[in-house]
């Protein structure tokens, strides 16, 4: 008889650093409970360069594996795909199996749907509880040229066999794609916002003085967020004479980053459009509050865009209104707390939404300190998380035969 010490075990795709909601729950969990929660992750993901070093530490008291992976190739082509899938992920997906498999919970956190296949297999040999952190809506990836799109196309099917056959726990970002896993035949499904955690939140900051515009655009830059449409929206917006000012902020693939400094060069809109790198966790508070509105413009092309963006909360915490796209959840929200503006994300109508926030400069400013407040008493990761906190360490110790 061996008893089981370490309470939870988290998995991920994403180094640790990088895999935002893993990392969150680790963290919030991990104070007072030292060696009793450990994550295994790979050292790099992806094409929008995420990637930590490889090797053992520990980050916010969280014991922390990350497991080494061939260079990624950023090219978007069918050929990159194999050779990712063959050369890079297949043996690094090999390797935090094994590792996985090895290291005993009471309960393992899933944190990509992709991997539920080892929350499951470790409850084979551990009798681990599984619950599964998922991002999207089941089946909803469709990026063009992503990995991530050929799992999502027979996730859907894969979620349902798996329902029928065990007791599975899925963490949903929001009430839409948790309707969407309950009709799949999963039956325990919580609903988690991606809010930020309290040392997040900044005390307020008044918005920048001046008669321009600022627009932020934080984040990972790929296509799907919106980045082109609010480009040319601000292009456009300069051109009636509305004073608008755009700073980009964000990791991207090596292709897709030419891409926009392509688009911005082409409308000569360099001196009022910036497109700038990633900047450190600590200084995303920052980049918002240089600006008067930030932004969370993700298109409707791709069903897995459909969730409460994490931007939208990171926006009206750091204490700025947000232009969110105006998909069901994001207007639902927005309009209850009234923290800002939706609009299709489309050239048009973002001009003309620009134009009018250009001509009362003083009216988005004065909306800064309502969000600040609504930010730091509703959207807190410790108190949203309450109920999954529950779960993944109420459970008793128990012993393993």
């Amino acid at each position: 008889m061996k008893t089981i010490s370490r309470g939870l075990l988290l998995c991920d795709l994403a180094p640790f650093r990088h895999s935002t909601r893993t990392r969150k729950i680790a963290s919030t969990v991990a104070p007072g409970r030292p060696g009793e929660v450990s994550a295994i992750t790979l050292s790099r993901v992806g094409r929008l360069g995420m990637s930590d070093h490889p090797g053992r530490s520990v980050i916010d008291g969280v014991e922390v594996e990350q497991l080494p992976v061939r260079e990624i190739a950023d090219r978007r082509t069918l050929t990159a795909s194999v050779r990712n899938l063959l050369l890079g992920y297949l043996p690094a997906l090999w390797r935090l199996r094994r590792r996985v498999l090895a290291t005993p919970a009471r309960t393992i956190l899933v944190g990509h749907s992709a991997l539920f296949w080892l929350g499951l297999a470790h409850r084979r040999r551990w009798a681990s509880q599984v619950i599964i952190s998922s991002r999207e809506r089941p089946g909803g990836v469709r990026t063009k040229g992503s990995l991530a799109t050929w799992f999502s196309r027979v996730e859907p099917w894969l979620v349902r066999r798996a329902a029928r056959r065990h007791a599975l726990t899925v963490v949903a970002v929001c009430e839409s794609h948790a309707a969407g896993f309950r009709e799949l035949g999963v039956r325990d499904v919580l609903v988690v916002r991606n809010v930020p955690m309290a040392s997040f939140a900044p005390d307020f900051e008044p918005s920048p003085g001046g008669h321009e515009l600022r627009v932020a655009c934080v984040g990972s830059l790929y296509p799907g967020r919106g980045i082109e449409a609010l480009l040319d929206a601000v292009v456009a917006a300069r051109a009636v004479g509305a004073p608008v000012r755009l700073t980009i902020t964000g990791p991207a693939g090596t292709e897709y980053r030419q891409s926009l400094r392509d688009r911005i060069d082409a409308a000569e809109a360099g001196t009022y459009v910036h497109l700038e790198g990633a900047c450190a966790p600590d200084e995303v508070v920052r980049c918002y509050q240089r600006a008067h509105v930030g932004t969370a413009l993700y298109e409707a092309v791709d069903a897995a865009n459909d969730s409460l963006s994490n931007k939208i909360f990171e926006c009206v915490v750091a204490g700025r209104p947000v232009i969110a796209g105006n998909l069901p959840e994001n207007t639902a929200l927005v309009e209850r707390h009234q923290l800002g503006w939706t609009c299709p994300v489309e050239v048009g109508p973002l001009r003309d939404l620009l134009v009018d926030l250009a001509a009362d400069v003083a009216a988005v400013r004065a909306r800064a300190e309502h969000c600040h407040h609504v930010g730091r008493t509703e959207f807190i990761w410790e108190i949203e998380t309450l109920p999954l906190q529950k779960r993944l360490i109420g459970a008793e110790t128990f012993t393993h035969n």
